[in-house]
């Protein structure tokens, strides 16, 4: 089925498929459904066609009769071969090949299902197939047919399963034992059969979302977002999980950006660079510190939001992902933000307001928010890991509790999406941020915006740090159960970068017993409270020495590996040490309207968003010398105060070139890094792989 011109979304070349199921077998199994009768089955095209909209050919067989011998047969064409995937569809499924594509056309796909949202169902949603994917959504952990129950099902069968070439052997092994046990209780819905044999086989069958697309199966029918399928594709490229403000303000304005890029062949990096000096621009508005210049940075710098949201939207509608994407996102996002509130301070400055140490401490405040959040993440990691149920394939229940539900969940009620939503606002994400910032630039008051960050940015720390560490000390997490031990350095022990002092003690104190996690909790607040406080106070000198002494307690209490029920708290508890030593330093005790403090801790908060984004989108951490060479935090800390206590005349200056010195160290270690894991990864798209 052709679509018409005006429903289409993008260029040929943004439509193009790409071959990453090219040449694949094609089984439909099941019984053919009745001639459609509905509008919408009429006017969606058959699963028989819209694989051959993908370029696959015409199906090996058509597999019908009673679930033994579907299984058997499913089996025999599997063994025919290893070098092609094998695609398994139900005959009577009605969907665009459009819907189809993040399943069959995507790169990183291999044996998945296809995998819809339950509350989509307009009609027979008793009659869906169900499954549960794992908390993390990447896999299936059961499934449902006739004979089989599954507990808690979160998400509905549309009914297409894709073998990759790699698991089709053992995949015809697993039918193959379960074909024999099979009945015919197990109803008529092959492809819901197949994949539960296959996921309690143990063998991985990913979970493939389906987007906001139309499709019906039998009675069942699902309604998805308006226009046609490739208008749909548009809406579904939109990332979920976002905040109240781009959900329902930039990501609307973003896919009207992204349509019209689609349209001119934009690729993800360029816009992502747009972006990138779209912020720069509104920073250099604010800079000259005219009324209506702030006013147009406002403006601009919504606009730089959007279109930061377009280059995700242009991947994931193309389907071709840059891993030198995500390096230039994050870098993008962090110049923008710094650059805002460099330009704001200095205009602050120059009109006789302590621009410089508030914009220190908003910049702060963020990254404490995006360090804790991140560590957080990573412990609960486990807790989310998808455990499939490895069962018999008759065993008619799942491993899940015999009193949970077996039906679909209820949407969330109104009460529950306005909790959702408050708790998304108070949590401060960047778009929020963005239009804090921008409604407190109207205002033309250079500190009003500062500290409006600031606070803002410090009630969503304390809201999310409250409640984890109130359920961490109360007994009342459930997650750490699943927390296994570290045996050896981790990602928290990345994230903490410790230098060679902290090495050094760590070795002298010795490794017989570990020692408490509690020890070096107690170093860290040495360094955030006493430190702090004598720096305050102008003691400048036993300053120096409370340093020594909390970071000879972190060196030996938080020795890699580091694993306790706190343990996400000590990464940002080492950079507010390290941001108040040098905000105290420069601005109180040393009374300096200079932006040397602001730059350095910039450098470092770089260094410390590169390594997180390392650790998550590629799963390496910096080279074990960059600690070194940057001294740590312990070594950068101790570093400044011995200066500040004997030459005091010199910190700024150290400062500066510190912060240059900082910077391209770990700029031109991150861009090696990420050059390095993007050249192990090769071309992601086949060479000339079009259908």
């Amino acid at each position: 089925m052709t679509a018409s011109a005006g429903s289409l979304v993008g260029d040929d070349a943004a439509r193009r498929v790409h071959g990453f199921s090219k040449g694949a077998d094609v089984v439909l199994l099941g019984t053919p459904g009745p001639t459609p009768g509905s509008a919408m089955e009429a006017s969606l095209p058959d699963v028989e066609t819209s694989l051959a909209e993908l370029g696959l050919p015409a199906p090996l067989a058509r597999l019908a009769g009673a679930p033994t011998d579907q299984l058997t047969w499913l089996a025999e064409a599997l063994e025919r071969g290893d070098a092609v995937p094998l695609v398994v569809a139900a005959p009577d499924l009605h969907i665009s090949h459009v819907a189809l594509l993040d399943l069959l056309d995507r790169p990183g796909v291999r044996t998945a299902a296809l995998v819809a949202d339950p509350h989509a169902l307009a009609e027979g949603d008793e009659l869906a197939g169900r499954a549960r994917v794992g908390r993390d959504g990447k896999q299936l952990e059961s499934v449902g047919t006739a004979h089989h129950t599954v507990t808690r099902p979160d998400r509905a069968l549309p009914g297409v399963l894709r073998v990759a070439p790699q698991d089709r052997a053992g995949a015809a092994r697993a039918l193959r034992a379960a074909a024999p046990l099979a009945d015919t209780s197990w109803g008529e819905d092959g492809v819901a059969a197949a994949t539960l044999v296959l996921v309690r086989a143990g063998l991985v069958v990913q979970a493939s979302a389906l987007g906001p697309f139309d499709w019906s199966r039998g009675g069942v029918r699902a309604e998805g977002a308006a226009g046609g399928p490739w208008r749909q594709r548009l809406r579904g490229a939109s990332r979920g999980g976002d905040g109240f403000f781009s959900t329902y303000a930039v990501r609307p304005v973003s896919r009207r950006i992204t349509g019209f890029g689609l349209a001119h062949g934009w690729s993800p990096n360029v816009v992502t660079m747009v972006s990138l000096g779209l912020g720069v621009l509104a920073a250099l508005f604010v800079a000259t510190g005219a009324w209506w210049a702030w006013v147009v940075a406002a403006v601009v710098l919504l606009v730089a939001l959007a279109v930061d949201c377009v280059d995700g939207e242009i991947a994931r509608f193309t389907r071709r992902f840059s891993p030198l994407g995500a390096f230039l996102d994050a870098v993008g996002d962090r110049v923008k933000e710094y650059a805002v509130l460099a330009a704001v301070a200095s205009v602050a400055v120059r009109e006789g307001a302590p621009g410089w140490p508030v914009a220190l401490a908003a910049m702060t405040a963020v990254t404490v928010r995006h360090l804790e959040d991140y560590a957080y993440e990573a412990r609960l990691r486990p807790s989310r890991l998808s455990r499939p149920d490895l069962l018999p394939a008759d065993a008619p229940y799942d491993r899940g509790p015999q009193d949970a539900r077996t039906t679909f969940g209820p949407p969330p009620s109104r009460r529950a999406q306005a909790v959702h939503w408050t708790k998304k606002v108070v949590h401060m994400p960047i778009a929020e941020r963005y239009l804090l910032i921008s409604l407190t630039l109207l205002t033309r008051r250079p500190m009003l915006v500062l500290w409006a960050l600031f606070v803002a940015v410090v009630v969503a720390v304390l809201w999310t740090q409250g409640g984890r560490v109130a359920a961490v000390l109360l007994r009342r997490d459930p997650t750490w159960s699943a927390v296994v031990p570290a045996t050896t350095r981790g990602e928290l022990d990345e994230q903490l970068d410790l230098g060679p002092l902290a090495r050094l003690v760590g070795r002298l104190s010795g490794r017989a017993a570990r020692p408490p996690f509690v020890l070096g909790l107690a170093g860290a607040a040495v360094l955030v409270v006493v430190v702090s406080l004598l720096l305050w106070t102008d003691h400048t000198g036993t300053a120096l020495v409370a340093a020594a002494v909390g970071s000879a307690l972190v060196a030996v209490g938080w020795q890699p590996p580091v694993h306790d029920r706190l343990g996400w708290q000590a990464p940002a508890a080492l950079w507010v040490a390290e941001a108040l030593a040098v905000g105290l330093l420069v601005h109180h005790t040393l009374g300096a309207q200079t932006a040397a403090g602001f730059a350095y801790v910039a450098a470092v908060a770089y260094h410390r968003y590169d390594v997180v984004y390392r650790l998550r989108d590629t799963g390496t951490a910096p080279a074990a010398w960059l600690a070194t060479a940057g001294l740590g935090t312990e070594g950068r800390i101790l570093g400044l105060l011995l200066l500040a206590t004997f030459a005091p005349s010199a910190v700024v200056p150290v400062l500066w070139v510190a912060a240059v010195l900082l910077a391209v160290l770990y700029l031109a270690e991150s861009a090696t890094g990420w050059r390095r894991w993007i050249a192990a990864q090769g071309d992601p798209m086949p060479t000339g792989a079009g259908a």
